[in-house]
C-alpha cells in the first residue's frame, strides 16, 4: 500500500470499526469489507467520504499521469 493513502485507510478502518454496520455484522471476518462495499444507512455518510477519498488515492496511486507528477494533496 502506497504510503499517501495509508492515513485514508488507518481512518476508514477506524471510521467502519465503530459503525452500526460491523457491530451488528453476522460475519465478524468479513464484517468490515462487507460494511466498506454497502451505501446502507448503518454507514455514516462520513465513512462513506473517507471511503470515496480512499478508493481516489488509490486509484490516483496507479495512474501513470499521477505517478509522475505525485498524487495531488499529499
Amino acid at each position: 500500500m502506497g504510503k499517501s493513502c495509508k492515513g485514508l485507510f488507518d481512518e476508514l478502518v477506524r471510521c467502519l470499526s465503530n459503525s452500526d454496520c460491523v457491530k451488528n455484522h453476522p460475519d465478524r471476518k468479513t464484517a468490515l469489507k462487507d460494511c466498506a462495499k454497502s451505501n446502507g444507512s448503518d454507514v455514516s455518510d462520513y465513512c462513506k467520504g473517507v471511503r470515496d477519498s480512499y478508493y481516489k488515492c488509490r486509484r490516483a496511486a496507479f495512474d501513470m499521469r499521477k505517478r509522475i507528477s505525485g498524487v495531488p494533496g499529499y
